[in-house]
């Protein structure tokens, strides 16, 4: 059973680009190997905490093996455009540790739609725990962020995990949206309906999930705020 998902600023699934060589959501990803033959070795139990936490071979190795496997869809020096949830956002703590591991090594799906594939079997416990130690090492403060209450909003109801403003990631860009709803009148009510319902095919095969963690007014919020590009 999944831990439930736990975030400093919101609840989102832990999305990212470890994939094995099949086709998944974020596409062909062949997962790189990492070498941990320079860290303590953890034996075959998994551990519930990060062994490594604060260790400077642990986060030059686990730096090492974000660039490779991560970054493509999590953001460079872990730093996200929007595509996927800021890993540094994650307490720092024994409990989302758990979540770290769980889901990196089980994957995740929704609705039949994977997400993040399992990588049991693929990636060490070792490997993912300086992984885990090296987000953990990046500076929160560097975040890009606009300061634009709704672009807050936007990132608290998950959205930025899969959008960004102008560049199409997993899923389309805002700008994108904006310009194919430019000249319909029921825009708001088309988005806002499958925002709550969730919807799939409109831009190809990736689902997008229903939003159900945010109110109505805030949904209608950033439906007029991406409407008129995300400004």
């Amino acid at each position: 059973m999944y831990i439930a998902l736990r975030w400093t600023t919101a609840v989102v699934l832990l999305a990212g680009s470890l994939a094995s060589p099949i086709t998944q959501a974020h596409g062909d990803v062949t997962p790189q190997a990492v070498d941990v033959s320079t860290l303590k070795p953890l034996g075959d139990k998994l551990l519930e905490e990060n062994p490594y936490r604060g260790d400077k071979e642990a986060i030059r190795v686990g730096a090492s093996a974000y660039t490779q496997n991560c970054a493509r869809c999590h953001g460079l020096e872990a730093i996200s455009g929007g595509m996927s949830p800021d890993l540094r956002t994650m307490d720092s703590d024994k409990d989302n540790d758990k979540i770290f591991l769980e889901a990196t090594l089980h994957g995740r799906a929704r609705n039949g739609a994977v997400y993040m594939p399992p990588f049991q079997g693929v990636m060490s416990q070792e490997a993912v725990w300086a992984i885990r130690a090296y987000t953990e090492s990046r500076p929160k403060e560097e975040q890009a962020s606009s300061g634009n209450a709704l672009d807050t909003l936007a990132k608290k109801s998950r959205c930025n995990s899969c959008h960004a403003v102008d560049v199409r990631g997993v899923s389309p860009a805002y700008r994108d949206i904006a310009k194919k709803y430019a000249k319909d009148k029921n825009a708001p009510g088309k988005l806002l309906a499958k925002l709550k319902k969730g919807a799939q095919g409109a831009w190809g095969k990736m689902p997008m999930p229903p939003v159900d963690s945010v109110t109505d007014e805030d949904l209608k919020a950033l439906i007029q705020w991406i409407l008129a590009g995300a400004n």
